[in-house]
This record gives C-alpha cells, sequence and structure tokens, in this order.
C-alpha cells in the first residue's frame, strides 16, 4: 500500500469534511454473483491548526493547512450495505493528487456505505477499524506523517450523478517549530537527534500512541485505546538539524482531553539532552495541529536544564568489527575517534569531529552481499549481514567500506567512510615483551584478516590514511558495490582505482576513500600527500634511539590516536618498538650481521639473531616473548603499489606493516616507519647467497609512504597513551 505525500498550504482556513464522489460505472459478474465496479473520485482534507495552540511561553506565528494529498496506487478500503466486507479500492492517479479516482469491485446492487484509508487487508469488523500509531516515529520531512494518515466516511449519500462522501481525518498532529539559534548553551554544529514529549504525571493521562481501533458506524466516538497504548511520543530525525537551523517536523497522536496537563519535553542532541515542563493550552482535535515551539525563549523561560548525552561517550573508530550476522549499526554524526582524535594545530583537515550526512551507501565489498540494507537513520548508519553468508558455525568473514554523503540519495561529497570488518570470532590480544622489556597487547591478526595467518585477505593501507585497499594476493576475487562485479583483481593484482594529483591533501583522501593517490610522476613524488604531515597516526616527529634496548625505546605514542587511524575502538596503529623483540639486534635488522655461521654464511647466521620459533606456510612465527614456544604469525603479505595499483615490484618477499611514526630527516625528506619480514632461507639454499633472513623492526624509509602495506593493531591501554 502506498502512503500521501503531504504538502504545507500557504493559506489558512477552518477544517471542513472533504467532499467526494463516487459513479457507478457498469455492472458485471463474477463468481456467480453480480458484482459492479465503482468509482470514487476523491479529494482530501486538511489539517488545520488549533485555533489556541500555544504553549504557556513562546510565540509562534500563525501557520497555513497541512495539505494531504493521495499518492499514486493508493488503497481505501470500503463496506457496502450487506454482501461488500473490505473490498479494495485503488487510485488511479500516476502522481500526487490532490483530487483523485478510486475504483474496486462491489455486490451487484449494493450501495457504498462506509470508507476508511489507509486500506488493510482481513478486517472485516466495521465497528473495530485497527490502527497503530508508533510511539516512536521517523521524520524526514512533512512526506512522513502521511505513512500514519488515518481518515474514514461514514456518511456517503447517493446525489445526482454519482455518490458524495466525506472523509475525515481520525488522528491529529503535533507541529514541532524549532529554532535554537539563540541557544548558547548548544554549539553550532550541535545536532538536535530526538524530541520527547509526554504528561509529567502520567496517572489519568489519555494516550498519545499505541494501538487504538474505530468504529464506522460512530466515527463521532473517535479513536478508541487498544491493547497497547502509550501517553508520550519520541520523533526521531532521518538528516538531525544543526542548533542553528530553523526546522518544523510534524508527529502524529491520537485525539484527547490535553488542557491544562503539564508536559515534559526532552530534547536530545548528539552531545547533551535539555528537559523542562509546560502547560498544554486545549485538547487535541482530530483533523488540527497543535504547535509546541522550540525556541530559545521556550528553553529559558521554562528553566531548561542540560546534562550530558550518556550516548555522547559511545566510542568511535574508523572501523567497527562484526562477528556475527544481523543489523549491526553505527554513529555516523562523528568522525574516527571524535574530538580526542584531533590534534591542535596538527594541520588536520578539519578542527571538528562532527559531520551531519543525508545519505549512505556501501563504496565496495569483498563477498557479495556482505553488507545489505544500507541506510542513515537518526544520525546512525545502519546494515544488515545476511544469515546466508555466515559459515556452519555462525562465523562471518569479508570486509566492506561504507560512506556518508552531504547530499541525498548518495550525491555530493563524501563526507566520511568507514570500514566494516568481519572476523571469524572476536580477534584476541597477544603479549608482546620488546628490548627494552616494555609490553604491548597486539591482535592476532592484520586488519582486514579473517584469521590469524592468512596472506591473502588482510587490508592494505597508505601510510597516514584510514580507508583500506584489497590485498594483492587475491587473484581472481571479484570485489561489490550493491551486489554489482566492482573490479576483478587481474594477473597484475591491480586495483583500477587511483588518483593521480601533485599536492594532494588530507580532504582530498577523506573525499576519495576507494583510490589509491600518488603523485603524477612516478620517480618524483613517493608521499601521497602534497604538503607533509607527520601526526596522521599520532606518533609524529618522535627522536629514535640507536640502541633499541634503551628505555626510550618502549611502549607509548608521542601524540594521541587520530581520527585517521585505521583502528577499531580500543586499537591504535603500533609505534615502531612494538616489533623490536624479534630479534636481537639492537640496531633492528638482521642485515647489520657482518659475523658468518661456520658455513660461512651471513644470511644463515641471521637466523641466530631472530627470535622465532619456526618458518612454516609462508609464515615467519616470532617469539612474542623469552621463552615463548608456539609463537605468532606473521605471513607474508605484498605491498601494492600506489602510483600503479598493483603488486610492487623488485621489493624482495616477505611483508611489510606500518608503524605510527614519520619524521623529517637529516636530508628534508619525510621518512615513515615500519616493519619487514624476508624470504625464509636455511640449509643448503643459503649457500652463496647474499639474500634471505632480513628482519627489519625498526624499518625507515622515504620511498614508500605512497604505498600500501599491511597494519597490526596494539591495544590502547592507560599506561600506553
Amino acid at each position: 500500500m502506498k502512503r500521501e505525500i503531504l504538502q504545507f498550504a500557504a493559506i489558512p482556513f477552518a477544517m471542513g469534511l472533504a467532499a467526494c464522489s463516487d459513479v457507478l460505472e457498469g455492472e458485471n459478474s463474477l463468481g456467480g454473483r453480480q458484482q459492479k465496479t465503482v468509482s470514487f473520485v476523491a479529494t482530501v482534507e486538511e489539517c488545520t491548526p488549533l485555533a489556541q495552540t500555544r504553549t504557556q511561553v513562546g510565540e509562534v506565528a500563525a501557520d497555513g493547512a497541512l495539505l494531504i494529498e493521495w499518492s499514486p496506487q493508493d488503497s481505501i478500503g470500503v463496506f457496502g450495505a450487506s454482501q461488500t466486507l473490505n473490498a479494495r479500492f485503488t487510485s488511479a492517479n500516476t502522481e500526487p493528487a490532490g483530487t483523485t479516482t478510486f475504483s474496486g469491485t462491489m455486490g451487484g446492487g449494493e450501495t457504498p456505505v462506509y470508507a476508511y484509508y489507509p486500506y488493510q487487508q482481513g478486517v472485516a469488523d466495521m465497528t473495530a477499524i485497527p490502527v497503530e500509531i508508533p510511539t516512536e516515529q521517523m521524520y524526514t520531512d512533512e512526506t512522513s506523517v502521511a505513512q500514519y494518515d488515518i481518515k474514514a466516511a461514514s456518511d456517503i449519500t447517493a446525489q445526482p450523478g454519482g455518490y458524495h462522501v466525506k472523509f475525515r481525518q481520525m488522528a491529529a498532529l503535533v507541529r514541532f517549530e524549532i529554532d535554537l539559534s539563540g541557544v548558547q548553551t548548544l554549539a553550532d554544529d550541535e545536532l538536535l537527534m530526538d524530541i520527547t514529549i509526554h504528561p509529567t504525571q502520567p496517572e489519568g493521562a489519555e494516550p498519545m500512541t499505541g494501538q487504538f481501533t474505530y468504529d464506522l458506524t460512530n466515527l463521532d466516538a473517535g479513536l478508541q485505546p487498544g491493547e497497547y497504548s502509550m501517553d508520550g511520543i519520541t520523533l526521531y530525525f532521518t538528516y538531525p538539524p544543526t542548533a542553528r537551523e530553523k526546522f518544523t517536523a510534524y508527529a502524529v497522536v491520537a485525539p484527547g482531553r490535553h488542557e491544562g496537563e503539564e508536559w515534559t519535553c526532552v530534547f536530545t542532541t548528539d552531545r547533551q539532552i535539555g528537559e523542562f515542563t509546560t502547560t498544554v493550552l486545549c485538547d487535541f482535535e482530530a483533523g488540527k495541529y497543535y504547535t509546541v515551539p522550540l525556541t530559545g525563549t521556550v528553553l529559558t523561560n521554562n528553566g531548561c536544564e542540560y546534562a550530558p548525552n550518556p550516548e555522547a561517550d559511545e566510542e568511535t573508530a574508523n572501523c567497527y568489527i562484526v562477528t556475527e550476522p544481523g543489523e549491526h549499526s553505527f554513529k555516523a554524526t562523528v568522525i574516527g575517534n571524535g574530538a580526542k582524535g584531533i590534534i591542535p594545530d596538527a594541520g588536520f583537515h578539519t578542527e571538528s569531529p562532527y559531520i551531519n550526512p543525508k545519505s549512505a551507501k556501501v563504496l565496495w565489498s569483498s563477498k557479495k552481499d556482505f553488507v545489505t540494507d544500507v541506510r542513515l537513520e537518526n544520525g546512525r548508519v545502519r546494515y544488515t549481514v545476511p544469515e546466508s553468508i555466515a559459515f556452519s558455525d555462525g562465523t562471518i568473514s569479508g570486509n566492506a567500506v561504507i560512506a556518508v554523503y552531504s547530499e541525498p540519495d548518495c550525491q555530493g561529497d563524501i563526507l566520511w567512510s568507514w570500514h566494516v570488518w568481519g572476523t571469524q570470532g572476536t580477534p584476541a590480544d597477544e603479549e608482546y615483551t620488546n628490548q627494552a622489556g616494555a609490553k604491548f597487547m597486539v591482535m592476532d591478526r592484520e586488519l582486514g584478516a579473517s584469521t590469524p595467518g592468512r596472506y591473502d585477505d588482510p587490508l592494505l593501507y597508505q601510510w597516514g590514511r584510514k580507508d583500506p585497499f584489497p590485498s594483492c594476493d587475491i587473484q581472481g576475487s571479484r570485489f561489490f558495490l550493491d551486489g554489482t562485479t566492482l573490479t576483478s583483481i587481474n594477473n597484475l593484482k591491480g586495483w583500477a582505482y587511483k588518483l593521480q594529483m601533485d599536492n594532494a591533501t588530507i580532504e582530498d583522501a577523506v573525499r576519495n576513500p576507494m583510490h589509491l593517490i600518488a603523485g603524477t610522476s612516478q620517480s618524483a613524488q613517493h608521499n601521497w600527500l602534497g604538503k607533509t604531515n607527520l601526526y596522521l597516526w599520532g606518533d609524529g616527529d618522535r627522536e629514535l634511539p640507536g640502541d633499541l634496548a634503551d628505555p626510550n625505546a618502549g611502549a607509548g605514542w608521542n601524540q594521541q590516536k587520530t581520527i585517521y587511524d585505521p583502528s577499531p575502538v580500543g586499537y591504535r596503529v603500533a609505534n615502531i618498538f612494538t616489533f623490536s623483540g624479534f630479534t636481537d639486534m639492537p640496531g633492528g635488522t638482521t642485515a647489520d650481521v657482518t659475523e658468518p655461521d661456520e658455513g660461512n654464511s651471513i644470511v644463515a647466521a641471521r637466523l641466530d639473531y631472530i627470535n622465532f620459533v619456526k618458518h612454516s606456510g609462508n609464515n615467519w612465527y616470532f617469539q612474542r616473548h623469552a621463552g615463548d614456544a608456539e609463537g605468532t604469525r606473521y605471513p607474508d603479505i605484498v605491498v601494492r603499489d600506489g602510483y600503479l595499483g598493483y603488486e610492487k615490484k623488485n621489493n624482495g618477499s616477505g611483508g611489510y606493516w606500518w608503524a605510527a611514526e614519520a619524521f623529517v630527516g637529516e636530508d628534508g625528506k619525510t621518512y615513515a616507519c615500519y616493519l619487514k619480514t624476508d624470504e625464509y632461507k636455511e640449509g643448503a639454499v643459503v649457500a652463496g647467497s647474499t639474500s634471505g633472513n632480513v628482519i627489519e623492526t625498526y624499518g625507515r624509509d622515504e620511498t614508500l609512504l605512497r604505498d600500501a602495506c599491511a597494519v597490526r593493531c596494539v591495544r590502547e591501554t592507560n599506561e600506553n597513551n
């Protein structure tokens, strides 16, 4: 059943019953019983303001009627005098219209007696038409009211040329007139999330929402409470307005006696909650709206009290882990980890962590329909991980990136994007001890990996960016946008989405989360970012000691976790000292080994300085601490070339993992830090070899900043912040 579309009427006038006419078009025979086709030429009535629709404080100018239009394929239910019970009549209009024709079938010789809207299948008792007015309603614009529209007609009289039908509205409206521009307690970019009204003393209060019935034979009796009813209503906003926007919103309520009641009004922003009381000056009447002004004057005169919004403390991040199918959501009005993730004067693209998106969609996913039904509601992105993609044990795996936009229908700019990471079970923390004796709680897998030790599904990141790119080792895999193939990883393991521009900014990266960014020259610019920024992952320009046993080579970061960190809640990109315990080399690399072993091989001698349990299946099993007999797995993860988009050539074997550090060297170049592993070699294969077994836990390079490497996350602990 299609719903109605509402528009504002500019002219205020007294509400009357809308006149409709029914025209008999002909008769036929169905099922051995005489039938006739009947058409209703129907208009609709308007919701007009009540004569006294003001709370005791605040002035609001008189407003006109709310014009209700029929939408295409609307349906009404019709009852006849005897045979016809709840016949469905459907409108003929192809666009919203104030007047339209409804056609349906009735018993032969029978005339229409009652009609109601909206049509409900299975209704047989004309004295108990069921309706439900939700206690929680979502408001997008004035058309939102139409989905709760309720009206009926019991006065159908035959006149020359057809029938005359009078529909009447059965529900009332609350009209919220919002102007918080003068409220200094609210920040300019603070978002209004919802409004709740209810009687301060609920005893004896008439219900506003819930289940009701009405009697077509006695419409004057109005809506009667059913099994479930509530004395209040909460209105949520699909697109929350800022505290500086003037805004009008409507909620549907049941008519009732409310004059003289004290109401409590609670409004919630993304940061605080305001509450005040006011007095209702008149009853709610069907077909009328009652105006509730929400202005600075109202809040001041009523002594509005403010408190922090507990949901404002909800931890946010750029990556959200999901471990089972079902509906999930995350806050879409806060970027990254919020205000605490913005380093003052660090040259970030914004000084505010708040955004006001209007729509959302999947940019890409690693599995078809890994996430579905993506939508933006009341400042949250909601999405579903279908049961169909789950394994037999109920676990899931997959990756997707969801973006939000500045305009409806995914138009305008991308304001931000998030990584949804499906893991087989919750990732575990492993305790590492480094050469300086510092301890780190490190995630047991790379960002994006479904399980530990996977080389083919970890995601890759350009240094300092929050958005992931696919691994180079998933040949033949496809990536999907809304179920449609987005791209294939070809034999070159290429990713087709590249943005080659000189002097790219952080904002360019935010607006283009699918694209690898590089300069226009393959050899001239090795940093994707045009202007150096060392603080993107919150560990910039720290002093790097020459000996990894130095106490300064311990846990912690130079700055806080930032809004660009790709890690989930509670984690951040590892600092460069996290991995130093993987070798015994004070400089962090076994390339510094100069003495050969007994077989006269430096390559073989390097193994003596690597703290590992074994190498198996392209995985190094490094010792997490002294005496560790199990090891932690680090697979060979190939770097993706940020300029070409495919596997980086001539880069050797092993894998790369970014650290959070970056610095400007004495040569004026920007360096990023990393962990690098190498091809494992032992036995006869090392004879005459000069390469292999180079583990760099303290790597620094100026040519990798545009390339995409893996990331291991470290737990944010009190002592490591």
